[in-house]
């Protein structure tokens, strides 16, 4: 987490806004941006579970799946502790992952941004991929098990092409 350093002033007896008579300096807490933390990487494979496919990752997730890819995406790109316990919600397969967040009262709408999770419903077990960058209405994502089984691809879209896309910040 970033912190800011907030000045607090106070009014004087005489009415008069005096920053330097009795300022403050407080630390508050900054989120930052999603942007701050993916937008600088390099979209390439890192997936730490590649050559391991088909056992439970330590999201609780399938290894080689979208789900994995994209649960260890959020923990090492957003810093975020997600798991398919987050926020209390079963966040399951791939097509219930937009209804999960709207359940754990995560923002879910069709504009996305970088370190957004991008939602297809559609199929058995739907499909999630990681916004790896914006250009216009195009949109990269990057993916497991989309084009090739249980393996990574990245592609150039149309944002209007994604179902949902899952905020975290």
């Amino acid at each position: 987490m970033r912190w800011a350093m907030i000045t607090v002033a106070t009014v004087t007896a005489g009415g008069l806004f005096s920053p330097m008579a009795s300022a403050a300096t407080v630390p508050h807490p900054v989120q930052a941006a999603a942007c701050d933390k993916p937008c600088d990487r390099t979209i390439e494979d890192d997936y730490p579970y590649k050559s391991r496919p088909n056992v439970v990752d330590p999201w609780n997730f399938w290894t080689g799946q979208c789900t994995s890819f994209a649960a260890w995406r959020i923990n090492d790109r957003l810093g975020i502790k997600f798991t398919n316990a987050y926020k209390g919600v079963s966040w399951g397969n791939a097509k219930d992952w937009d209804d999960a967040a709207k359940k754990a009262g995560m923002k879910v709408d069709s504009k996305p941004k970088v370190g957004d999770i991008a939602v297809w419903n559609s199929g058995t077990y739907g499909h999630v991929a990681y916004v790896a960058k914006i250009d216009g209405s195009k949109i990269v994502v990057e993916e497991y098990n989309k084009s090739k089984p249980l393996a990574y691809t990245k592609r150039t879209i149309a944002a209007n092409t994604v179902d949902n896309f899952i905020h975290f910040f």
